[in-house]
Parts: structure tokens; C-alpha cells; sequence
């Protein structure tokens, strides 16, 4: 796609739309002073100058996961004065102002990413040049050549100062923009790291867009749903894998096998994150998984091949429309404060997708078990939308999985037998 200035002219922020200058005086003194209580943490050894980590996701693109420390906003009280103020020059904020492109090949991943940096002193970060989606977003301001970066969005999530998610750059003899002065860059739900973890002479750059740029093709043949891989045996357990993406950005991987006593079930869950033919994982208290898209229907992604594994494997996984049936529950249900009681019954699939039918009503959503621990959660579909997704329900229940008598049960699960929204407990067991 050809670069326009047309194309640009009304999708970002323009100076025009943007507080006046007391405003802007007075967020300069914010920023330099928080910059200062940047400093400070890190001269104490208290925290970190390069923000926090984020949730999510999202992943929703691809980039090099991290973490850090929160900074604490305690000595930010607003003791600056118009000097501290006037250090950030405002003309050299107007001299850096532009559109740039951030190619990531050189850091191990096949995306470019987009920067506008506004004479107004705010930015923002983009998988397009048309800016329509502002994957981070906030403000920066110069100080003794060096521009600090507050990030205010990230992913859709506002934050403020004291959760420490800066960054900052440096303007090369070139005109281009060097971030390795910050260990990372916020960018939708991941970090990017600035400076190679193999290479140190490889850093994040970010380069004025010329008119005649063609900007890359980013779409992806990526589907949303359910694959499979080929069984893996481990000594004389089999096991079986179903990874399944869903519309929110989460994703849930769910290995089932046989043990002594019966049905075995183990799940990674988290977010992730698609650009052209590159997937990238960022399951929950663990590094980012960089996978591969093969085409609509198939993928490449890395797993841990059994409960317990070490290491992760690559495997290749194959789109399926239907995950197989591992086991059909039931039970009863008590209506709180009285004795009426209801029949339940629950069928779980590979996927970890489940169906309760209690009395004349239907309800569908996800499961994560965890058998070893005896552990499951209840993540129903969205009970307006419909939609599927780690992220549908602000509450989550929780129960147990045991084997009764020789019997999978789940305990403390939670369904409704009407459109209603109440929810009553039961327990089911394999018949």
C-alpha cells in the first residue's frame, strides 16, 4: 500500500485538537519530574526505570515478552517548579515529530510496527500507518537530548505514571530514533525488547517514513479455532493435545490421557498474537512462545509434550471442526435454601469445551482441569454474546476433579437451568 499524506492527514492527533500550552507546560513539569523519580528508584536499587509487566493481551501482536518492577508514586508530589518545567524544549519535541517505522527482523521477528510522534508531545503506536488501531499511546518529552516516553494506553488499558511503563530514545546523527537507552517498548498486550538478547549491536530503531514507502502486506491466514496434533507417547502414556484460539485473543491448550485411575487432563492457558506467518504465545507466569502459521489450516506451534516436561517441542497442528468426546458427567443440582433438586448432565470434549444441560436449558463454555492437582475452573461463553474466551466473565468459578468410586468427578460446578443468571452448584460424575 502507497504512503499518502492524505491517507494520514485525520487519524491522528493533530496539535490543533490537543490542550493549549499551560496544559502542555504543566504536563512537561509531570513528565521531568517523573522522570527524576525514575532515576531515583533506580539510583536506590528499589525499582525499575522500564515500567511493569502487562496482562494482556492480546498478544495481540508479536513481539519479545518482559517484565519489571512498579514504580512507586508516592514522591511524586508535585514539587517542580516553571524551570524544571522549561528544560523539556519544546522545539526540539516539534523537530522530532513524524511518523516512523519500527522493522523488527533484525530482532528475530517478521513485523514492522508504527510510530507517531505528535508536536503536541504525545504518541502513538500502531500495527498500520492510518493509525485506526493505537495498540499504546502517551506522552514524551525531551531532557538533555534524551526523550522520555510515559505510556498512558496499552491495549486498551489506561495507566498512569506510578505503573512505570516508560521507554525512551535518543535521535541518531541520521534523524532515526534509537531505544536501546530503554530495556522495552509497550506495544498491545507484549514488550519488545530494544537491544538483541543474542546480539547487543543489534537495537530498536526507529526510522522516518519516506513518502514513496510501501507499507507491508500484515494480513495473516490465521483462523480462530480448534487443532490438533499427533499423539505423543511418553513411556506407556499417550497423550493427546488440542490447542484452541479463541476470538478474545486467549487460548487454551488441553493434553489428555489415561492414567490408573481413568481420565488425566493438564492445560496451559494465555494470550496471543498474530502477524502474517508468525504466532506468538505468552502463556500465564511463563516466557513468550514464538510459533509459525503455515497456512489457514495449519500451524507449527511449541508445547510442552507432557505434563511435567522440561522443555518444549515442536509439533505440527491441523485445523479440526469438532474436538472428540472424553467424557459424559452427571448429577444433581440443589436450588439455594430449599430442597428442590435438578438433574445435570455434562459432556467434555479434548478442547476442553464443555455442555451442561440442566433441566430444559443448555449451556456451553470451557473448562480447564488439572487432574494431577485435582483443580478445575468454569470459563461459561459470554451469557448475552455467546462469545468463547478466557477473558467473557469477570468471576471465575472454581471446583475440584477427583476420581469417586473409580468414577471422573467434578465438584463445585456451576450451571444455570434457565435464561436467568443465577447459577446453582452441583457435582457430576462419569457414568
Amino acid at each position: 500500500m502507497r504512503r499518502t499524506d492524505m491517507r494520514r492527514a485525520d487519524k491522528r492527533r493533530r496539535p490543533g485538537k490537543c490542550p493549549g500550552a499551560p496544559f502542555r507546560g504543566f504536563r512537561r513539569l509531570y513528565l521531568l519530574a517523573a522522570m527524576l523519580l525514575l532515576v531515583s528508584v533506580s539510583l536506590c536499587g528499589c525499582g525499575a526505570a522500564s515500567g511493569g509487566s502487562t496482562s494482556d493481551s492480546s498478544a495481540s501482536d508479536v513481539s519479545s515478552s518482559g517484565s519489571g518492577e512498579e514504580t512507586s508514586s508516592e514522591s511524586l508530589t508535585g514539587s517542580g517548579s516553571e524551570d524544571a518545567a522549561g528544560s523539556g524544549d519544546t522545539a526540539n519535541t516539534a523537530s522530532v515529530a513524524n511518523d516512523y517505522y519500527l522493522d523488527l527482523s533484525d530482532l528475530g521477528m517478521n513485523l514492522t510496527i508504527y510510530l507517531h510522534l505528535d508536536e503536541d508531545e504525545t504518541f502513538q503506536f500502531s500495527n498500520t500507518l492510518s493509525f485506526e488501531t493505537v495498540k499504546s499511546g502517551g506522552t514524551y518529552v525531551e531532557s538533555d537530548g534524551e526523550y522520555l516516553m510515559v505510556f498512558d494506553s496499552i491495549n486498551g488499558e489506561d495507566y498512569s505514571v506510578s505503573d512505570g511503563y516508560t521507554s525512551s530514545f535518543v535521535v541518531t546523527e541520521d534523524g532515526s530514533l534509537d531505544f536501546s537507552a530503554g530495556q522495552y517498548v509497550y506495544y498491545g498486550s507484549t514488550h519488545i525488547m530494544t537491544v538483541s538478547e543474542d546480539d547487543e549491536t543489534i537495537k530498536l530503531a526507529g526510522v522516518v517514513v519516506p513518502d514513496d514507502y510501501d507499507e507491508p502486506d500484515t494480513s495473516s491466514e490465521f483462523q480462530t479455532g480448534s487443532y490438533a496434533c499427533e499423539d505423543v507417547t511418553e513411556g506407556d502414556v499417550v497423550y493427546s493435545h488440542v490447542i484452541t484460539f479463541y476470538e478474545d485473543e486467549t487460548y487454551l491448550l488441553v493434553t489428555s490421557y489415561e492414567t490408573a485411575d481413568g481420565l488425566g487432563m493438564a492445560y496451559e492457558m494465555g494470550e496471543y498474537g498474530v502477524s502474517t506467518t508468525q504466532l506468538a504465545l505468552e502463556p500465564e507466569d511463563a516466557d513468550r512462545v514464538s510459533c509459525e502459521i503455515a497456512d489457514a489450516d495449519n500451524l507449527t506451534v511449541s508445547i510442552l509434550p507432557y505434563p511435567g516436561a522440561e522443555e518444549r517441542e515442536t509439533f505440527s497442528f491441523t485445523r479440526i471442526e469438532e474436538a472428540d468426546l472424553l467424557a459424559e458427567l452427571s448429577g444433581e443440582g440443589t436450588v439455594t435454601g430449599s430442597d428442590e433438586t435438578f438433574a445435570v448432565t455434562v459432556k467434555l470434549y479434548a478442547d476442553g469445551s464443555y455442555e451442561s444441560l440442566a433441566e430444559d436449558f443448555t449451556e456451553y463454555g470451557v473448562l480447564t482441569i488439572d487432574t494431577s492437582n485435582g483443580y478445575m475452573k468454569q470459563y461459561p461463553d459470554h451469557p448475552e454474546t455467546g462469545v468463547r474466551g478466557l477473558n467473557q466473565i469477570t468471576t471465575v468459578p472454581a471446583g475440584s476433579c477427583s476420581f469417586e468410586n473409580g468414577s471422573f468427578t467434578l465438584s463445585g460446578l456451576r450451571v444455570r437451568k434457565s435464561s436467568g443468571l443465577t447459577r446453582y452448584e452441583t457435582t457430576v460424575s462419569e457414568e
